[in-house]
């Protein structure tokens, strides 16, 4: 870290100074020297791509504004600049004397020494393996495979937060390994889609074992060739058994979004409902960005706030929101470390981080055999779209089973559900003890991407309604 070009504490003092004495109430400085790594196998066909972003994103709020600009040169010059440029833009200037600014360190936290094997200190031909050993299990699972997409990637970054509202620097390293493979089986007139991959903190030790590239190809071409002997779905109003683990995806995104204090700023559904019941008694909802090792924990949030595990529903009352320090102001309460940014060129804002409903009292084989008539939710893919204002959401089942006298019976294809997510929530009658929190690929998007883990146990929906083009239930 000491060829890091990430300026020194007599820099950063300079340009919270700076903002300080143009009359920020509070101000920062964010500095990002990143990496980026990625090898792709499209029906085998190999890329590799590489990437580095390195600046530094200038805040300053001032009467609960946020005024933001982003210096991609991080020399002393340039970054003074930047913050003049921005200290310029407030709108009043404090006549009284410079601030004098004192920033105590913080002693570097290194999650990045928690990695085995450094993807930045490993040949490239090893990562063109993985994805090799990935496409060539699943060209051979069978014959009825039609296309493979398997894409490796990782991501180092080493991150610094100036902050005049802690008065103190922190700085942290973080490293993030993905596997991500998609295929396609069937013919020319159909075709199914099964995908499987995960996201880690960790370095490339981690796909290993029940997490190796050909245990995610072959996860994905099962469910590629289940769906193709799968029914039309019915239609109607029925129980929703969702299998544990990836599934929190679907709480993440109906309900876990109206919980950030910026969306609560603009009408969403969960506003104005803080100890009012909101769900089942049987739930709780955590959002932790302490987890080890999992995509959306980190020591410090990007405004250098430490993480924490925020409860935000306990026993079916909502108990709290997600908080940016400047949100936190608004409401009178404290940040809840929630802050994040994709990137310097992005201002922080509140976001989830490991979201999950808590364990429960049932066991989840009975919560199948207690279902005469329903709809075995085993994958809801990537969250459907929400309406954060009335909580209404659509969601597709990737893959799905009917449930018929208390059994799995036959997978069923093209299933939709609707629902409101405050209702969901409500509607949830039995709760398995089998939580299952997943290092879920890809990203959540807000504007802006940042990586994000979901769980959930084996959960029932006494009610969806389910929509698919076959005949009623």
């Amino acid at each position: 870290m000491s060829a890091s070009p990430i300026p020194d504490k007599t820099v950063l003092h300079r340009l919270i100074g700076i903002l300080l004495d143009a009359g920020a109430d509070f101000c920062d400085v964010f500095c990002e020297d990143s990496s980026y790594n990625a090898v792709t196998s499209d029906d085998r066909k190999i890329n590799t791509s590489y990437s580095t972003q390195l600046g530094a994103g200038l805040r300053a709020v001032k009467d609960h504004c946020t005024f933001y600009t982003d210096c991609t040169e991080m020399t002393p010059d340039k970054l003074e600049a930047a913050a003049r440029r921005l200290a310029a833009g407030l709108p009043t200037h404090s006549t009284l004397s410079p601030c004098t600014v004192v920033l105590a360190d913080r002693a570097v936290i290194d999650m990045y020494s928690r990695i085995k094997i450094d993807p930045a200190e490993a040949r490239i031909e090893l990562k063109h393996d993985l994805v090799r050993q990935a496409q060539e299990a699943a060209w051979g699972y069978s014959g009825k495979i039609r296309q493979v997409t398997a894409r490796y990637s990782d991501i180092k970054r080493d991150v610094l937060v100036a902050s005049s509202h802690a008065n103190e620097v922190v700085r942290q390293r973080l490293g993030l390994t993905e596997f991500v493979i998609t295929v396609f089986a069937g013919s020319d007139s159909e075709r199914q889609m099964g995908w499987s991959g995960k996201s880690f903190f960790e370095g490339m030790e981690a796909l290993t074992g029940e997490n190796s590239p050909t245990r995610f190809a072959e996860a994905a071409c099962k469910q590629a060739i289940t769906m193709l002997k799968a029914d039309d779905c019915p239609r109607g109003e029925v129980p929703v058994v969702f299998a544990p683990g990836e599934n929190g995806i679907l709480f993440h995104e109906s309900c876990g979004h109206g919980m950030e204090a910026d969306l609560i700023e603009k009408g969403s559904s969960f506003a104005g409902l803080l100890g009012q019941r909101v769900a089942s008694e049987k739930v709780t909802i955590h959002d932790n960005g302490t987890l080890a090792g999992y995509p959306g924990s980190y020591a410090f949030d990007d405004e250098g706030t430490p993480s924490q595990d925020t409860l935000l529903i306990e026993n079916g009352r909502l108990c709290g929101y997600l908080h940016t320090i400047l949100t936190a102001s608004r409401f009178n309460v404290n940040p809840t470390g929630s802050g994040r940014r994709q990137s310097y060129a992005f201002p922080p804002i509140p976001r989830m981080r490991n979201t999950y409903i808590s364990a429960g009292p049932d066991d989840p084989e009975e919560i199948i055999r207690s279902t005469k008539k329903g709809i075995y939710a085993a994958d809801v893919g990537f969250g459907g779209q929400v309406d954060v204002v009335t909580g209404r959401f659509i969601t597709s089942i990737l893959l799905g089973f009917l449930i018929e006298d208390g059994k799995l019976t036959r997978p069923v294809k093209g299933a939709t559900i609707t629902g409101n997510g405050i209702q969901a929530l409500k509607d949830i009658d039995m709760v398995g003890n089998d939580l299952v929190i997943n290092h879920s690929p890809g990203r959540c998007g807000k504007g802006q991407e940042v990586p994000v883990g979901v769980g959930m146990p084996t959960v029932r929906v006494r009610k969806l309604t389910v929509g698919g083009t076959g005949s009623t239930f």
